[in-house]
Order: structure tokens, then sequence, then C-alpha cells
């Protein structure tokens, strides 16, 4: 069936003239991912000025010249299939669950609207899944990957709590984990200082860093997002905007160690909640990043349904959903309805943000309070299993010692 609808999608996005503008739609695109700034860049580059000395162009530029080069919207929709094939393959364990996904990502107009945008968000999602992926299969690139993923965006630095968890169940002691998790943090540091010297090379200068990275986190740019941070930020004291923005940078980081204390104790078999773990810890980051894009909201969701089993056990979870979901589109579409009429407020838009969220929330302090109950029960049934094993070695000895003394 799944195989039919990418089958459809691939022909309607091959036969479809997809020319479609929604850039000032801050719940599709933002400034970080929208690839006019790739056309911008083009242009630049074709009368030779650096991409980098205007103050349009905000993505790295080793995907920058990538796109300029290759010069081919095929790449998106490739990126996209393997998105697909790598979320089966990492955590399409049940059967349930894989086929429910693929139907989910290929028939979401989000997803194919993220296609037709060619927003680049879509590598830091590919990027995401191949570091995962070689974590678990390919360990020799792991750090390799994490650092690319690094330089594409700082922000998934939280997927460290999900890669230290699956080190630590295949290391004896603690040791060795250490070392393991020292030597993948020093490789991925080494990566990332290639892939800047690169950019700096195929660059000229250094301007791509203030672009890139410091404009990233210290932006000047509050236009509306489908994150709450713009409209804080837009309100402040020039004066206490570099504060407040260092400090809302750095707070993701803090979960780390919570993250991975959380899940290395309550999660025995890392494989059926991996999907799980890494959507609870991109939630805690993106919480606090500006400039998010629907798409990304939708990779964290997928990530989390790995246990649906969890998310859904109780009732009121379901009226979360339904009404996060249809605050942050009701917030869109009278967003819609109000820029063409020029009566908009841009409060309006981050108070059903900012109240979608708040069901998010909940949702996922619902889902991690059942995975602690779920591993309490599942601990009384191995301590149960135990003592049955126990008893049943002690009766077989009880016999053995038996037939001995009748011999």
């Amino acid at each position: 069936m799944y195989r039919i609808i990418l089958t459809l999608k691939c022909l309607l996005w091959f036969l479809g003239k997809w020319e479609v503008d929604l850039t000032w739609l801050p719940y599709f695109s933002n400034p970080y991912t929208q690839y006019n700034n790739i056309r911008e860049a083009k242009y630049l580059l074709a009368n030779n000025y650096n991409p980098y000395s205007t103050d349009g162009i905000f993505q790295k530029p080793l995907i920058v010249y990538g796109l300029v080069y290759i010069d081919n919207d095929h790449i998106f929709l490739i990126a996209d299939i393997l998105i697909s094939f790598l979320i089966v393959s990492l955590f399409g364990a049940k059967q349930g669950y894989r086929k429910s996904i693929l139907l989910f990502y290929h028939l979401n107009p989000i997803t194919f609207a993220n296609i037709i945008l060619k927003n680049t968000n879509v590598f830091d999602h590919l990027f995401l899944l191949l570091t995962i992926y070689s974590a678990l299969k390919i360990k020799l690139l792991s750090p390799i990957l994490f650092g690319f993923l690094l330089y594409l965006n700082p922000q998934y630095f939280i997927v460290l709590a999900v890669i230290s968890v699956i080190f630590r169940r295949e290391t004896s002691t603690t040791q060795k984990f250490a070392f393991k998790l020292i030597a993948f943090l020093l490789v991925s540091v080494v990566t990332i200082g290639c892939l800047i010297h690169v950019s700096y090379i195929i660059t000229g200068d250094w301007q791509f860093i203030e672009k890139t990275y410091i404009d990233y986190y210290f932006p000047k740019d509050h236009r509306p997002t489908i994150g709450f941070l713009w409209a804080l930020f837009s309100g402040l004291f020039s004066k206490y905007k570099s504060l407040y923005h260092a400090f809302f940078m750095l707070l993701p980081s803090c979960y780390i160690l919570p993250l991975y204390n959380l899940f290395v104790k309550y999660a025995k078999r890392e494989k059926e909640y991996l999907g799980f773990m890494i959507g609870v810890s991109l939630f805690c980051s993106f919480l606090y990043f500006q400039y998010i894009a629907i798409s990304d909201l939708v990779i964290i969701f997928i990530l989390l349904f790995q246990r649906y089993d969890w998310l859904f056990n109780s009732l009121p979870t379901i009226v979360i959903i339904h009404a996060g979901c249809l605050i942050l589109f009701l917030g869109g579409g009278l967003q819609l309805t109000w820029t063409h009429s020029f009566t908009g407020n841009p409060n309006f838009t981050f108070f059903q943000v900012f109240v979608s969220y708040v069901f998010y929330v909940i949702l996922i302090s619902e889902g991690v309070r059942e995975m602690l109950k779920f591993r309490t029960i599942q601990k009384k049934e191995e301590n149960e299993k135990m003592k049955q094993n126990g008893e049943h070695q002690k009766k077989e000895n009880e016999l053995i010692d038996r037939k001995l003394k009748e011999d």
C-alpha cells in the first residue's frame, strides 16, 4: 500500500508545476530554512559577489554552495524518501507503527509542502537520522555525522543524550563508556572544525560565522514564527536581548544529563523506545528555538509516536492532541486572512502558538509518566520471573539430591 502511495507522491511531484510561495507564512518557512536564500545566493555568485556580504543568506556555506552547484530540485525528493526509510528501519520494529508511520509521512500535506517549498531543514532531519543509524550500525561514522549535524544546526546537540544511552548499553564498564563518549566528542569537534575551515576556503572570509551562527542565536530578525521566543525578544530592551538570547541558547544543554539519567534507568531495551527518546529530547531543545518550522514538529511527533501506547494510554491525551493542533492551525488560518486584509496582529500568532505548546508539553509529560509506569511494571514482572526460575531451580536441585541419596 505505502509503495503505491510513494509512487503517487513522486508522480505528483514530477508532473505538478509547484511554483508556490509561502515564505510570508511562518508555519512553513522562516528566514533560516527558505529556498529564496539559495536563489539569492545563486544570483550573487553569478555576479561574483560573496553571498554572506548581504543580510539575507543564513544557511551554512556547504548547503548554499552545494545546492547552487547541484542546481537540481530532485535532491529534496531524494532526501525526503531517505528520511522515510530511515524512520522505518530505525523505529519500525512494531509492524503497526511501521505501516502507520509510512502512510502518515507520505500522505502528510506538510511533508509534501516541505518538498515543494524546498526548505533546507530537510537536510537537518536527514543527518539526524543518519547519525542515529550510524551510532547503532556503523560506529566509526557516527561522530563524523554528528559533527556535520551540529555544523548544520547546533540545536541538535541535545541528541547527545540519546547517543550516550546507546553507548552506555553497549559498554560493560563506566570507564569504557566515558572513554568512548570522550572520543566521540573529540572526533565530532574536529569534524566541525574541518567543515568550518572548508567553509572559509569556499567563501574566502569569515563573514559566514556571523550570519549563520551568531545571528542564528542572537537574531536581529523578529518576524513571527511558530516558536514563541520571537515575541519575547521583540519586546525586550536592546541591552537585555543578548543576555536572554545567551540564556535560551544554553538552556537546552542543561537537559542532556537529566534526559540521559531518565532514559538509561527506566527504559531497558533502547530499540523499543529510541524514537520516543529522540522525540522528547528534540522537543526540549526546539521549545527554546526561535526558528522552528512546522516540518520540524512533524518529525518530532513522528518519533514520539513510536510509543503511541504510552501517549494514548489516557483519554485526555486525545483531547490534548486535537486541541493543540486545532489551535495551531486556527492561528495560521486567521493570520492568512488578516494578512490579506491588513488587519492582523502578530501577537495573536504568539498566543495561539503559546497555548498549543502548553498542550504539547502536557502530552509529552503524560507520555514520560506512562513510560515510568511501564518500566515499573516491567521490573515487577522480571522479579517475579526470577523468583519463579529460582523456585524451579531449587525444586530441580532437591529432586537431584533425592535421586543421589536413593542411589
